[in-house]
């Protein structure tokens, strides 16, 4: 009998396992080739208008193509944008999608569920996030003070390379220094020393 109640709250344990991290997303391989030249994706570069959304979600081929354009990897020992001294990423990409909050972990291509919660219309007082089906949150690592100061500088790569990459896609987004973050710092689970820098809603705009 013993045995039979230990074999039951192993089996229990074990599919509890599997299912915390049954929400965890492995994003399909981003995007490489193709799609819209540069120079043509620069002279299309604009900021989505802050108006309604599209109802349409984004597929995760694309999301996966954004992340890797705004902090993925493009050879053996760099990213798709600068960093100093070689430094991998000391900045931390959080997903707001409609089914939770999510964190990205670049080296295993992942989306990392660290809320249930949709976050997204409590992003900022904005009308137009009601609509928006993703939102991009750029936050320090809490790396140390030196990288810390050049956080903006990368972060600023990091959102030009998401607008060409959602041009190239044919989704709309757009930087946004204006954010709640009270709201978003009681769900994510950051260092203390991190700080949300921007966000950046993105999805189909006509």
């Amino acid at each position: 009998m013993l045995k039979k109640i230990l074999a039951a709250t192993l089996l229990t344990l074990v599919f509890t396992a599997g299912a915390a991290f049954a929400a965890d997303i492995m994003l399909p391989t981003p995007e490489k080739e193709g799609g819209m030249p540069v120079f043509e994706a620069l002279s299309n570069r604009s900021s989505a208008k802050a108006d309604i959304f599209e109802n349409k979600e984004i597929p995760l081929k694309e999301l996966s193509t954004l992340l890797w354009a705004a902090t993925g990897k493009n050879r053996d020992k760099g990213w798709t944008v600068p960093m100093a001294m070689g430094s991998e990423p000391y900045i931390n990409i959080y997903v707001l999608l409609k089914n939770g909050v999510f964190e990205y972990n670049w080296e295993k291509n992942m989306l990392m569920q660290i809320s249930e919660r949709n976050m997204i219309e409590r992003a900022g007082r904005q009308e137009f996030l009601q609509t928006v089906p993703c939102v991009f949150v750029f936050a320090t690592k809490g790396a140390g003070p030196r990288k810390d100061s050049w956080a903006e500088v990368a972060v600023g790569a990091m959102s030009q390379n998401v607008y060409l990459a959602a041009e190239s896609l044919g989704l709309k987004a757009r930087y946004m220094a204006s954010f709640n973050n009270e709201s978003l710092l009681s769900v994510m689970e950051m260092n203390p020393l991190s700080r949300i820098i921007s966000i950046m809603p993105v999805g189909y705009q006509k």
